[in-house]
């Protein structure tokens, strides 16, 4: 729990570099919250230079941050070559720099890896929304076998952060007023749940679910607790799904279950402490029967 919240407050204040940090949000909650926190926490950090690439956000609309070191670009209608232009021109080569997408719809799915990777710097840390599609509505079926937006952009991320609304509330019933374009009461609030994964360069994930809340800027860790009676109704729902799958039975009975609760593993006693306490884990057991002929008092015959 501490090392995740570390890890994405160290993220968010770019004291660690990640190449592609995906932000994705759904029409009933907004991604746009947490990437002006990236503005709000890297604003007096000396050296570090934050540009904003705007496909939706209006010129002026974020002079309330009071962020001297925020360079805006708009790019509405400027090329990908054009962009890649004007922040190489703004950033010399080694600077720590925080580059910000307020959108990627606007990028065709073939010219999504050519307008990234220029982007993409030893030094930098390129945050970017992704707009996820609604549950009944979803990308247009093509003619070619290429990834989807969203397929390209999960491969790429190094970090993935999505954006849920607070509190939680039944999806399904949500999904379907969006569908409809009835957006809920509450939708879009600065208060929204976080859902982290982040890829070491070893390839181990690290994830956490965090409680975020922009007007007073704090990130709270939610735990993720199982209970015995969670686990218990899960392995009878795992053996309900498992039910005429095949032509044969893959659950397990209850006597199956009790039988194998009563197992005694060998050397198990190995692993139990002792009288004081003490863990004896990794010690040999071992109980002589008539055919080791052991003699207590030869100190020559000493089996270990």
């Amino acid at each position: 729990m501490q090392h995740t919240s570390l890890l994405l407050n160290r993220l968010l204040t770019a004291k660690d570099v990640s190449p592609l940090v995906l932000l994705q949000d759904t029409p009933r909650q907004t991604a746009k919250y947490f990437l002006l926190e990236f503005i709000h926490r890297n604003t007096e950090v000396p050296g570090v230079q934050i540009i904003f690439l705007s496909f939706e956000t209006p010129s002026g609309s974020l002079d309330w941050i009071g962020c001297t070191s925020l360079l805006y670009i708009p790019c509405n209608r400027l090329s990908s070559r054009a962009i890649h232009d004007k922040v190489n021109c703004l950033l010399p080569g080694d600077q720590r720099s925080l580059i910000l997408v307020d959108s990627l719809a606007d990028i065709p799915a073939v010219d999504l890896v050519s307008f990234i990777t220029p982007l993409i710097r030893p030094s930098s840390t390129l945050v970017a929304i992704s707009h996820l599609p609604l549950s009944e509505h979803s990308s247009l079926p093509t003619q070619s076998y290429a990834p989807s937006a969203t397929t390209q952009l999960l491969y790429l991320a190094t970090t993935i952060i999505k954006v849920l609304p607070m509190p939680e509330v039944k999806i399904d019933e949500v999904d379907e007023a969006c569908n409809t374009f009835l957006l809920p009461l509450g939708s879009n609030s600065r208060q929204c749940r976080l859902e982290f994964l982040h890829r070491r360069k070893s390839g181990r994930a690290v994830q956490g679910i965090f409680r975020f809340d922009f007007a007073t800027h704090t990130l709270a860790f939610i735990q993720q607790s199982t209970t015995a009676d969670e686990s218990s109704g899960s392995t009878q729902v795992n053996d309900a799904l498992l039910k005429d799958l095949t032509t044969f039975n893959l659950g397990t009975t209850e006597k199956q279950r009790v039988a194998r609760d009563k197992v005694d593993l060998p050397y198990l006693k190995a692993q139990q402490a002792d009288v004081a306490g003490a863990a004896v884990g990794g010690a040999i057991v071992y109980e002589f029967e008539k055919e080791d002929d052991y003699d207590e008092e030869d100190p020559y015959e000493d089996p270990f």
